[in-house]
């Protein structure tokens, strides 16, 4: 079997059930080695896989990433699935019209048509960002989601200059908003966490100090449940009712595509957008309204819109020069 015909059935094996890389390996006659990295492949190329104790499975609601085709390519691929001969396979017959039906989706769908966006849930196949992770890194905390033993990450976080150790119990691992996370309980705060896996420099299990118990996970937890209200990746305790107005020039960014489930959005006579959406944390939402430079506008909560200026303003000094700054 091709590789690249491996991986589309892996991914389909993947949305089927939790398999566990010595699954895997014995499914498709591969080495425990081959099916990492077949692993680590579906993830960054095809569609989110989400690491649980009990083996690996598609995160709910993914897709598969669209296919980079031309559109030469395209039309190819639409005449062979016309053929009178390729229709005349029944056993497929169903499978070649969902195909069918995808490829003319791809190529634009119908002015007014937004039935594939119904139940279609959040879009969670993104390109791929992660940065070098050790495999050590992936294989101890492998072991840990499994055995439910706590670890010690060494782990660089945004506010701190260098990387630092702290104790987590790890639930699962996942791939969202471009790159993979772990998501457990933090030590240190005692509530649950997202750590991104390419900061984690070093993991280590504190058995060695005889200290680790096996923890238990939160009954019924999920990865779609935990990023349930949150914008990409950030959670917080509140929910915030967000409204941002998008002037005319950036009103089709938010009329012709979507960027969270629950999102909706108003178009006033103007030309304008209205934009609402309910998150429980701010600082994505306000990172993506800076983005815009004052062609959107956040309008409320009152938080949203202070945390926007505060952005806006630090942004503006640090590109200040010191001629700007009246300094000679």
């Amino acid at each position: 079997m091709k590789r690249v015909e491996r991986l589309f059935e892996l991914v389909d094996a993947l949305g089927g059930r939790r398999l566990s890389v010595q699954e895997i390996a014995r499914r498709f006659d591969v080495s425990e080695r081959t099916a990492y990295r077949d692993l680590a492949d579906v993830g960054r190329q095809l569609a989110p896989v989400v690491r649980e104790e009990g083996g690996y499975r598609l995160m709910k609601g993914s897709r598969l990433r669209p296919l980079n085709l031309s559109g030469d390519e395209r039309q190819l691929l639409a005449a062979l699935l016309a053929l009178p001969a390729t229709r005349r396979l029944a056993p497929l017959a169903g499978r070649l019209a969902s195909l069918a039906a995808k490829l003319e989706a791809a190529a634009g769908r119908p002015e007014g048509d937004s039935s594939a966006d119904e139940g279609a849930g959040p879009r969670l196949a993104d390109a791929d960002r992660t940065g070098p992770v050790p495999a050590a890194v992936v294989h101890a905390l492998e072991i840990a989601i499994d055995r439910r033993l706590p670890v010690r990450l060494r782990y660089r976080s945004l506010s701190a200059a260098t990387a630092r150790w702290r104790g987590a119990d790890p639930w699962a691992l996942f791939h969202r908003a471009g790159a993979w996370y772990l998501v457990g309980r933090c030590h240190q705060r005692d509530a649950p966490r997202t750590f991104r896996l390419d900061r984690v420099r070093a993991v280590e299990g504190l058995e060695a100090d005889g200290t680790a118990q096996p923890f238990t996970r939160p009954p019924g937890f999920s990865v779609e449940a935990y990023l349930a209200d949150a914008w990409d990746i950030y959670r917080g305790e509140g929910r915030h009712e967000v409204v941002v107005r998008f002037a005319p020039e950036a009103a089709p960014i938010v009329l012709y595509a979507r960027h969270h489930p629950g999102e909706t959005v108003e178009e006033p006579a103007d030309g304008s957008a209205l934009y609402r959406v309910t998150v429980s944390h701010l600082d994505e939402v306000a990172r993506w309204v800076v983005g815009f430079g004052g062609q959107a506008v956040a309008l409320e909560p009152a938080e949203l819109v202070a945390r926007v200026r505060e952005m806006a303003a630090g942004a503006l000094e640090g590109h200040l020069t010191e001629i700007d700054r009246g300094r000679p």
